[in-house]
């Protein structure tokens, strides 16, 4: 065990408890922590990616307009915070001595009765060292941040070990509720409940070091090491009120576990996606997704296509021309990105389709920091039934046809959606618009005897077409979709090729990491319990 100086720790401890007191002076008011939940993902070069999702509620007193949450040590980069509202919040470092701790402002002050939920994602150096009580070993000591004046009811910490490291491997200073695996790497979760002020939560864990690529032989400065002892005798000595407040906190950090309930999450659901952005979460093949943002741009009378063998040949509207769209129909950066990759013959960039895949790639990644993969992924298919029940429960060919038209795109996202098409209109003709210029592409270019013409250069003075048998509807919609996906580029090995695959993290001073799937622990298990001698990182949080 790393040990620190008693007189250092001593100052150190008097300058939390005076930071505390100036914090009681400046704000006043009671609050209590609903959850803390704590994961970290332990990176090659000894650093950890550090992400907090805490939910907060004041009781009384003051409004809080900022929320403190402690660092490990110094050597911390801030990458970014967000409220339940995914809206980004300013977070900036507010350390002070050895009180490391960011200040995260929130986007509006917090009312007495009510609860905030916020994020963090930090990157942390020095953070693994060489375990001298495990010889071989490198391990790493964390304390979540603890609250001064408010309980915890739910704290969850979950730690992601480098890859290839397995259960067997793995010593932890107190014994872990489960263990699980995080893409494909193996995670050691703890839980405890109702944790009082002041009361802190330490836990360790060890591993063979062939499975880190750098790390620190002794703790740096700036990291606080875990002795109570120390400092407990010491201050026998300094007098009457220091011992009392010492042995008050000795008092409440006597710790309890409890068995994990059901899971870990982060932010929840990612609400406010596009049927579009949700066709990449879905898992859909690119030239589906690039179907799917011509049906996207077809919808908005945006483009029409003037042939489609050997392959698409588009022509963009004239009101489209400047590539923004208009104020009535503004147009999302994915469709923007598809009419700048229309070539002046019409034909489509495969290079830049596959730039605008990869944007999308990337766009929704980014949108999902902090929230659950899988859950997410859930509730859009959930999305794609329900739109389907409006078509399906419509009362009238004309509302079934309707219903159909808006949630179009959603549709889509449905590997069933020709059966299901023949199913909702297998007892009604379908109605089409002559609006509609995506059905229209469709049934011009792949019907075999089209009986209809429609005014592409004026549809709102185009004549009502006839209404058509559901079935021939249903084939019509499946045969456009499939070839088009087919034939949306003229070269697919070139689009293929240039949509270069996600890059794995790699070290630098920014967090890579971002939260985005949930953790499951529903049943405790046993561990290899072992003194893990490596520097604690222990901070405080705080309000005002």
């Amino acid at each position: 065990m790393v040990k620190g100086s008693p007189l250092m720790l001593t100052f150190a401890l008097l300058t939390i408890l005076a930071m505390h007191i100036h914090t009681a002076s400046a704000w006043t008011g009671t609050y209590h922590i609903n959850r803390e939940y704590v994961k970290i993902w332990i990176n090659q070069d000894g650093s950890i990616d550090l992400f907090y999702n805490i939910s907060l509620t004041l009781d009384s007193g003051d409004e809080i307009n900022y929320v403190y949450i402690g660092q490990p040590n110094r050597y911390f980069t801030i990458g970014e915070a967000k409220d339940q509202n995914g809206m980004v919040l300013q977070a900036s470092d507010a350390s002070s001595s050895s009180d490391y701790k960011i200040s995260v402002k929130l986007s509006s002050p917090l009312k007495p009765g009510k609860t905030l939920w916020l994020t963090l994602l930090t990157r942390v150096k020095h953070m693994m060292h060489s375990d001298t009580q495990n010889p071989g070993n490198v391990g790493m000591q964390f304390i979540p941040t603890w609250w001064a004046v408010a309980t915890v009811a739910d704290l969850r910490i979950l730690v992601v070990l480098p890859s290839n490291v397995t259960k067997e491997m793995v010593k932890t200073s107190i014994d872990w509720n489960n263990t699980l695996m995080d893409e494909g790497r193996l995670a050691v979760y703890w839980q405890a409940k109702n944790l009082s002020p002041c009361q802190q939560y330490p836990v360790g864990v060890s591993f063979p070091k062939q499975y880190m690529q750098n790390y620190d032989t002794q703790p740096p400065s700036g990291v606080a090491p875990y002795s109570f002892l120390p400092f407990v005798v010491l201050v026998l000595f300094i007098g009457g009120i220091l011992f009392v407040i010492i042995a008050f906190i000795v008092m409440v950090s006597k710790r309890q576990y409890f068995a994990p309930r059901l899971s870990m999450e982060t932010l929840g659901i990612r609400h406010g996606l596009t049927a579009v952005e949700a066709s990449y979460l879905l898992d859909m093949q690119p030239t589906r997704i690039v179907t799917e943002i011509l049906y996207s741009l077809l919808q908005k009378r945006a483009v029409w296509a003037e042939a489609t063998k050997p392959s698409i040949k588009l022509r963009i509207m004239p009101q489209f021309q400047n590539k923004r769209g208009t104020d009535e129909t503004p147009l999302r950066y994915y469709e923007i990105d598809f009419l700048n990759s229309i070539k002046p013959n019409g034909t489509l960039d495969e290079e830049k389709l596959a730039q605008t895949v990869m944007q999308i790639r990337s766009t929704v990644e980014e949108k999902m920091r902090g929230y659950c993969r899988r859950d997410t992924i859930d509730y859009y298919a959930k999305v794609v039934e329900k739109s389907w029940q409006q078509v399906e429960q419509a009362n009238t060919p004309e509302l079934a046809s309707k219903a159909y038209d808006e949630q179009l795109l959603w549709l889509l996202l449905d590997p069933e959606h020709q059966k299901r098409t023949q199913l909702a209109f297998q007892h009604k003709v379908f109605e089409p618009s002559p609006l509609w210029l995506w059905y229209w592409y469709g049934y011009h270019n792949y019907h075999p005897h089209p009986t209809y013409t429609p005014n592409i250069e004026n549809p709102m003075q185009a004549t009502m077409p006839p209404t058509i048998p559901g079935a021939d509807f249903a084939n019509n919609i499946a045969t456009a979709v499939e070839n088009t996906s087919n034939s949306i580029v003229a070269n697919l090995e070139k689009f293929a090729n240039a949509i270069v695959p996600m890059p794995p993290a790699q070290a630098s001073n920014e967090p890579a990491h971002h939260g985005a799937s949930c953790v499951c622990a529903c049943h405790a298990c046993a561990c290899a319990c072992a003194c893990v001698s490596c520097a604690c990182a222990c901070a405080g949080g705080g309000v005002g």
